[in-house]
């Protein structure tokens, strides 16, 4: 077939234009087929940065708002603590302070020293 398009390509002028028209936007094709893929690389590489900042405001926002919480979340700790250490303040001055309140019995122990063993039934 190619024996046949360019058998006669420089006797003929007519054959010789057509020839280097098809040369010429094959030519053409390629280039801008290529210009087309790097536009197209150059598009993905752009969008692909630009997500992945989003990601990281993302991420910087989450950990910021979990520091905080956390910030809360121990000022709400320290608070329920200092609320707990004055009411046991309290508890105990009140206590100590109260005449009606009777001291603790002390412990009354066994006077013998004899340990009685228990009585299982079996020996």
């Amino acid at each position: 077939m190619l024996k046949v398009l360019f058998n006669g390509a420089l006797k003929t002028p007519g054959k010789l234009v057509a020839l280097c028209l098809v040369a010429y936007l094959a030519t053409i094709s390629f280039v801008v087929s290529g210009l087309l893929m790097l536009l197209a690389a150059r598009w993905v590489y752009k969008a692909m940065m630009k997500k992945a900042k989003e990601i990281e405001t993302a991420e910087a926002e989450a950990q910021a708002a979990r520091i905080e919480t956390e910030k809360l979340a121990a000022a709400a700790r320290a608070a329920d603590a200092a609320k707990a250490r004055t009411a046991a303040v309290a508890h105990a001055t009140a206590a100590a302070n109260d005449p009606a309140a009777q001291p603790a019995p002390m412990k009354q122990y066994a006077k013998s020293a004899v340990v009685v063993p228990f009585k299982t039934g079996t020996q």
